[in-house]
């Protein structure tokens, strides 16, 4: 069991569960470093509420309460066979975008899901927006806009830019 432990990510996501992601060499996925919370904080928090748990999940049949077990459709959770949902997805690429792009994050625009040409899912599309150049007025701010691809499990694949401009710019589309 050590040997799956390390090569599951030791972070804690915000609902204080395990992440699933797999470990680099470091114990911590692409997404989290040593600045977040981990497993073992939570070990020396609640060494005693261990036990209870794993009697709980028992008597359960799986620990998934009736909120988790909720239908994914309204609440954009993860869903019984590991793929994430809508909020997941928005708050991963809120959350890390700005470093996947090297530039400070500034706005989520859009997140939908990829479709293949039969028109079945096959993974998560984001557009964001980062300050690539600061300025003052902050009206002259250079914004990108990027597209980020996930997949289904919603752990970046790639990412592009497709637009560039000022803030507060209004586009064709806009109008």
């Amino acid at each position: 069991m050590a040997e799956a432990e390390s090569e599951q990510c030791r972070a804690l996501t915000g609902a204080g569960e395990r992440c699933t992601r797999q470990a680099q060499d470091d114990g911590f996925c692409h997404q989290h470093d040593d600045d977040d919370p981990t497993i073992d904080d939570e070990e020396h928090d609640d060494t005693t509420d261990e036990a209870s748990d794993d009697e709980q999940q028992d008597s359960t049949g799986g620990g998934m309460s009736d909120t988790e077990s909720g239908d994914d459709a309204t609440d954009g959770g993860t869903n019984g066979d590991g793929d994430v949902g809508l909020i997941d997805v928005r708050n991963t690429v809120r959350s890390n975008a700005g470093q996947l792009i090297g530039h400070p994050f500034d706005a989520l625009i859009e997140v939908g899901r990829r479709r293949d040409e039969d028109g079945d899912p096959e993974g998560w599309i984001a557009v964001v927006e980062v300050v690539e150049r600061k300025s003052i007025p902050d009206t002259q701010d250079i914004l990108g806009r990027y597209e980020i691809d996930l997949d289904e499990s919603g752990q970046f694949e790639a990412y592009r830019r497709i637009q560039r401009l000022h803030r507060g710019d209004t586009g064709e589309s806009e109008l």
